[in-house]
């Protein structure tokens, strides 16, 4: 996350990178890479996880950090948040915490299924999923 030309969604200040993230030190907020945060909650859920990205309604229009189009906006859990698709999702300032909170929801199921639901369920569904597959 070496891009110093990150840009808050919300107050439009310079990111700093901390961690794994990119950090808004006036408003809190977080942009995390969505491969980073599938790792981020892996690990918390100690599983591999699926991402079941939930469309909501726009409450505000916010621009990408890295390239200004206008995100989608998701519910993930309970947690709204802002997403694009090919760059990251953007965190308020205690979002990230609530999903990490609720990470052990997203755990991947493992077990093999039978029948017309086999190709979408379990382990090998989720990761096709995953990879638009």
């Amino acid at each position: 996350m070496a891009d110093a030309a990150l840009t808050c969604p919300t107050c439009k200040t310079p990111l700093a990178t901390a961690g794994r993230t990119d950090r808004c030190k006036a408003c809190d907020g977080a942009w995390v890479h969505e491969d980073v945060l599938v790792g981020m909650l892996q690990e918390t859920a100690s599983a591999m996880v699926f991402l079941p990205w939930h469309p909501r309604q726009q409450d505000r229009e916010r621009g990408c950090a890295v390239c200004g189009a206008a995100m989608q906006p998701v519910s993930l859990g309970t947690v709204a948040l802002d997403r694009c698709t090919e760059h990251g999702i953007w965190f308020d300032a205690t979002e990230l915490a609530a999903l990490i909170a609720q990470a052990k929801q997203f755990k991947a199921d493992p077990s093999p299924r039978r029948g017309a639901d086999a190709d979408r369920d379990g382990l090998l569904g989720a990761l096709a999923r995953l990879f638009g597959g």
